[in-house]
C-alpha cells in the first residue's frame, strides 16, 4: 500500500487518508451488496438507505441530504425506479410536487442491503475497540462541525 500512514502533521495527508478510508469502506459495502445478490452501487445504496430510514421525501430533499446535484439525482432516481425499488407519487399536500417512496421490492432490498452494509461496517471497524471508536467518532464530529461552520462563514462573507 502506497504510504497509507500519512504523517499527522500534514493536513492534506490526513485528508487523503480520510478519503482512502472512505474508499475502502465504499468498496466493502459494494462487495457486501454483491454478496447479497444486489446489483447496486454505493450511490444507489445511500439513496435507498435514506428513503428506507426516513420515509417518503421529495427529490430535492434527497438530493440535499446526499449532497447531489439535481441532474445526477434525476439519473439515480430514474435507475432505481427502473429497477422497481422506488416510485414517484403525488405529494398529498402539494399537487405540483412529487414524493419518493420505496416500493414493496424496495423495502425488501432495503432490509437486505442494510444487513450487508452493517456487516461490512463491522468488518471495517473490527480492529478498533469501543474506546477508540468513541475517540474517532468525537474527532470526526468535531471536524465535521468545524467544516460546516467554516463553509457557512465563507458563504456569509
Amino acid at each position: 500500500m502506497q504510504n497509507a500512514a500519512a504523517t499527522p502533521e500534514s493536513s492534506f495527508g490526513l485528508c487523503r487518508l480520510i478519503g482512502q478510508v472512505r474508499g475502502e469502506i465504499v468498496l466493502g459495502i459494494e462487495q457486501a451488496l454483491v454478496d447479497a445478490g444486489l446489483e447496486l452501487n454505493f450511490s444507489q445504496f445511500l439513496a435507498l438507505k435514506k428513503l428506507g430510514d426516513t420515509g417518503p421525501t421529495t427529490p430535492g430533499e434527497l438530493a440535499r441530504a446526499l449532497n447531489y446535484n439535481p441532474g445526477a439525482m434525476t439519473r439515480l432516481l430514474d435507475k432505481l425506479e427502473q429497477l422497481g425499488y422506488l416510485q414517484r407519487v403525488p405529494d398529498p399536500t402539494d399537487r405540483r410536487a412529487l414524493q419518493l417512496e420505496l416500493t414493496p421490492a424496495g423495502r425488501d432490498v432495503h432490509a437486505r442491503m442494510i444487513a450487508g452494509g452493517n456487516a461490512a461496517a463491522e468488518r471495517a471497524f473490527s480492529d478498533i475497540n469501543q474506546d477508540e471508536r468513541r475517540q474517532l467518532h468525537d474527532l470526526l464530529v468535531r471536524l465535521l462541525e468545524h467544516l460546516r461552520a467554516e463553509r457557512q462563514r465563507l458563504a456569509g462573507s
